[in-house]
């Protein structure tokens, strides 16, 4: 009965730089917003039409742009000054771990022949709020659900967040037991089964909770499907799209999700000895990484 209704693109069909802003069934309030988006200067706007049972959805997407993705520094006294003023010691050492993760990961594209597409900022200083969020001195896997949940729900980086929020995780496991081995993930677009299951439920998690008001005007006009990229597509039938707390209900969801994900990697990688194991503090875990220098 559904099969011929649109879905609802949360992305622009010919360019997926483009997120949805904004939807309506009326023309002149799409101008409208238009017309106030556009006084920013660092938005640029695309739109479409669609038509649901003979009436007419005006989409509107915006993207924001921006000079550079990674900071950009004179000297490498600029660089050392700048990370002296803004984060402490203990945060410095997780960061420079953080930079390292995607620094790999931008080497391993390289030696592909790919290139790595970035579609915002490096937000560096979204990290240690991450850090001042987690609930150190917990059993290990908690500890570990809460890194990865915050740093994949806070994206600091300017793409790869789920794969660097799980090298993140891999730094936290390796450094209460140096013969760990993170089971391979596969890689963007092409995870393995295992753990691709947590990649797009996460990803799901992450548009529902960024974007739950424009998915209750689309279910009002009739969506009852929205696709992201990758192709992963939410039944808005079964959502709660009412739901008024649906930030903090999302943002605990995702943490679950991510628990069951950490107890997942332990069985996978014959370590389940950590689920019992307690954390011993934000200071011993920046010790560890220190010392593995």
């Amino acid at each position: 009965m559904t099969d011929d209704l649109p879905v609802l693109q949360l992305h622009h069909p010919t360019d997926n730089r483009f997120a949805l802003r904004f939807i309506s069934d009326d023309r002149k309030a799409r101008s409208e917003k238009a017309a106030q988006l556009a006084e920013q200067s660092d938005i640029e706007i695309a739109t479409t039409d669609e038509s649901i049972g003979g009436e007419t959805i005006y989409l509107l997407y915006t993207r924001t742009l921006f000079d550079a993705a990674y900071p950009e520094f004179q000297t490498e006294e600029a660089v050392i000054e700048w990370f002296d003023t803004e984060f402490s010691a203990d945060d410095k050492q997780i960061l420079f771990a953080v930079i390292d993760i995607f620094d790999g990961i931008l080497s391993e594209k390289e030696e592909q022949g790919a290139s790595l597409a970035t579609y915002k900022k490096m937000d560096l200083e979204k990290i240690p709020e991450v850090l001042n969020r987690v609930e150190w001195r917990q059993l290990v896997p908690d500890v570990g659900a809460e890194l990865l949940s915050g740093f994949i729900l806070a994206h600091p980086m300017p793409n790869t967040n789920h794969r660097t929020g799980i090298g993140l995780l891999d730094r936290y496991l390796t450094s209460y037991e140096a013969d760990f081995t993170m089971p391979d993930t596969g890689e963007e677009g092409r995870w393995y089964q295992w753990a691709r299951e947590f990649i797009y439920d996460s990803k799901q998690v992450l548009t529902l909770r960024n974007q739950l008001p424009l998915l209750r005007w689309a279910r009002e006009y009739g969506y009852e499907h929205a696709e992201r990229k990758e192709g992963i597509r939410i039944d808005l039938t079964e959502v709660d799209v009412e739901r008024d707390d649906y930030r903090n209900y999302y943002a605990q969801r995702h943490l679950s999700r991510s628990r069951r994900f950490v107890e997942t990697v332990l069985t996978e990688a014959d370590a389940t000895h950590l689920l019992n194991k307690r954390d011993d503090g934000k200071r011993a875990f920046v010790d560890r990484l220190r010392g593995g220098e």
